[in-house]
């Protein structure tokens, strides 16, 4: 059996939705960027998650970036959780920002008590990643602290789309959240983003810097902009997508269940826990090593047919080489489990023999 490590989900109807609405937009010689689709996508989008403003951007990072700005991190430290993609630090050096690093905890994303040690009074924010998909119940501490000491809470939910804690969305924690729709994403548009925040003033900025700074749309420019726009097609892809995002969940939420049931009592390998009140999307299911060589499972597995899914991830930030001279000392916890989580595939369409399949592997492997 060969399984795949990730799909997205456009089943027939959908692809026929969009290859319609594709046509559409083509005859119609409407404008392909940042048109009527958009802006449904940008309303129904901010509805979905429970905030007042959603900007559509032409990806994830570029969202960070332009939330960043917007808040003004310029000559100014912002703490970063040290496992997450490098786009988030990267967004904070564009934006002419520091990033400060800090450790994680059992879940994966940023330790709060770590964050109050790195908050000095050059912090301008603070950045939680939900990684996998899971918003962490930290988060509520995490806003407790930015509001004690005056300082920005910002989302990435590039993993999140519809992940939950005490029944809110991923994106309506924050003064603003960045979500990515890459291709491997829960829900996708093959690149793309979007920023969803309450705060009109960061709105307003990012909305003037995504469409290249111009003053009510003519060439005239009193700051920095840039080309951040979403095109119409992205949009439409994603439109649909939104439309399926619940049942996709609820897909990937059975697979989560069989994995449980298949993964217990395996040696040498322990499964994160999901803590009360948190409805994952479970952009990845992840599980640890105790005791045996990543490396050397993954490619056992790939042996066996079995693609493993994507680290969330391998090496945190502070030990990466572009980020050494923002690394000051060790960060135990994240080089712990860092190098010894995985992440089995997981993808709407598995089914149940796959995830059988995948289950009995791993079993061989660490048996």
């Amino acid at each position: 059996m060969k399984v795949a490590a990730t799909k997205y989900f456009f089943p027939p109807e959908s692809i026929e939705r969009v290859l319609k609405q594709f046509r559409d937009v083509l005859e119609s010689g409407a404008y392909l960027t940042m048109g009527k689709h958009c802006e449904e996508f940008e309303r129904k989008f901010a509805e979905y998650v429970g905030v007042k403003y959603a900007l559509s951007m032409n990806n994830g990072t570029s969202a960070l970036e332009a939330i960043f700005r917007a808040i003004g991190v310029e000559g100014a430290e912002v703490v970063v959780p040290t496992n997450t993609f490098a786009a988030t630090a990267f967004a904070v050096i564009y934006a002419g920002g520091r990033p400060v690093f800090a450790d994680i905890g059992p879940d994966l994303t940023v330790d709060p008590n770590d964050v109050r040690k790195r908050i000095t009074d050059k912090t301008k924010a603070v950045v939680t990643v939900h990684i996998g998909g899971l918003v962490s119940p930290n988060t509520l501490e995490l806003m407790e602290i930015c509001e004690e000491k005056g300082i920005y809470l910002v989302e990435d939910a590039a993993h999140a789309h519809g992940g939950m804690l005490n029944g809110k969305k991923a994106g309506c924690f924050g003064v603003a959240a960045a979500f990515s729709f890459f291709t491997t994403k829960v829900m996708t548009t093959g690149e793309g983003g979007m920023i969803t925040t309450n705060n009109e003033e960061i709105y307003e900025k990012a909305k003037l810097m995504r469409d290249q700074a111009k003053i009510e749309g003519r060439n005239f420019h009193r700051e920095l902009g840039n080309n951040w726009r979403m095109t119409e097609f992205q949009a439409i892809m994603g439109l649909e997508q939104l439309r399926l995002l619940e049942k996709m969940i609820e897909m990937r939420t059975k697979v989560a269940r069989a994995y449980d049931d298949e993964l217990s009592g395996i040696p040498k390998l322990s499964l994160m826990e999901i803590p009360p009140r948190v409805r994952p999307n479970y952009y990845k299911y992840i599980a640890f090593l105790e005791g045996y060589d990543r490396d050397k499972l993954y490619a056992e597995m790939k042996e066996l047919g079995v693609s493993m899914g994507g680290l969330v991830y391998e090496i945190p930030l502070h030990k990466q080489p572009v980020f050494q001279r923002y690394a000051s000392e060790s960060l135990p916890v994240s080089e712990d489990l860092c190098s010894r989580h995985i992440c089995p595939p997981i993808y709407p369409q598995l089914t149940e023999e796959e995830v059988s399949y995948v289950a009995s592997c791993l079993r061989r492997c660490l048996s």
